[in-house]
């Protein structure tokens, strides 16, 4: 009986510990929890989840409301817990006078595309890396968004250089933009 009572006293300060570390410095149990509470930190709720992309170890947020969004990433650690691994938010997207925004964010990993159409006759947007000559196509919208995360390439440079091109239905080009 003596051995079954240390088992269950290990098991409780382990759960306990779990607990503890849980609650004070930063991990999380959800993926969706652990940026949740980064945007209500930042004043950011109420907001709607628009895109979740999930890769091996890291998952890729969009949420947005009436005039701001928000993209964040949260990677997994230490078994089954999530801490957030960085973000950006943006004020005011509506009153953009371009017929599409861009936003773009990376990691050690990946590569997050984001564009936002304020014209509903965009149906898709390439955009065109110059370091590499690769193209991320987005073309699956949701609510005026569209979000890709293509892994990392091994170049350096910097990542707006390019050019991106956005089309209608009728594959017309509609907007082209190239950055040097």
């Amino acid at each position: 009986m003596k051995r079954i009572k240390q088992i269950g006293i290990s098991l409780g300060v382990l759960i306990l510990t779990l607990f503890l570390i849980y609650w004070t410095s930063g991990f999380y149990f959800s993926p969706q929890a652990c940026v949740e509470d980064s945007l209500r930190g930042l004043y950011f709720m109420p907001a709607e989840k628009i895109f979740d992309i999930r890769t091996e170890n890291y998952v890729y947020y969009l949420y947005a409301n009436d005039h701001q969004y928000a993209l964040h990433s949260v990677r997994k650690t230490a078994l089954f817990f999530y801490v957030a691994a960085g973000g950006s938010t943006h004020n005011d997207y509506p009153k953009s006078t371009e017929p599409f925004d861009l936003d773009f964010s990376a990691d050690q990993v990946n590569e997050v595309f984001l564009v936002h159409r304020n014209r509903p006759d965009i149906a898709k947007v390439e955009w065109e890396l110059a370091e590499d000559s690769r193209k991320a196509l987005l073309d699956q919208w949701k609510d005026d968004f569209a979000m890709i995360v293509l892994p990392r390439s091994g170049a350096d440079s910097v990542f707006w250089q390019g050019t991106v091109r956005a089309y209608d239905a009728q594959g017309k080009l509609v907007d082209e933009r190239v950055f040097p």
